[in-house]
């Protein structure tokens, strides 16, 4: 198999998906474990073919998922933490029910 049908067969699965639930300790995918999983998938693309396919052939490749999705959810230091926790984080400190419709319209103005 190659690289490309073996992440297929993964997506097809939906392995990478159970194994950050599994992480999370949850039933559900949330926006962020959806992200999460995207990131695993992103960065097996970018691995190097041969040792994806010597990983999947010896069946180790779980195992390297794992702890891939482990580096990425717990590092604070994470693309993924850095990328999509953090990006979240200041959007939700900048809520629109933060402001009143007084506030609005006088920004809207000036914007003018």
């Amino acid at each position: 198999m190659t690289k490309s049908e073996i992440i297929g067969a993964l997506a097809a699965s939906r392995k990478v998906e159970d194994i950050c639930r599994n992480i999370a300790h949850t039933n559900s995918m949330s926006a962020d474990l959806l992200d999460l999983a995207q990131c695993v998938y992103l960065i097996l693309l970018e691995y190097d073919e041969t040792k994806v396919r010597d990983m999947y052939q010896a069946g180790t490749l779980n195992f390297f998922l794992a702890r891939i999705v482990i580096n990425q959810y717990r590092s604070r230091t994470s693309p993924f933490h850095k990328q999509f926790r953090e990006f979240r984080r200041l959007c939700e400190e900048y809520s629109p029910a933060d402001y009143n419709a007084e506030q609005v319209e006088a920004a809207m103005k000036l914007g003018r």
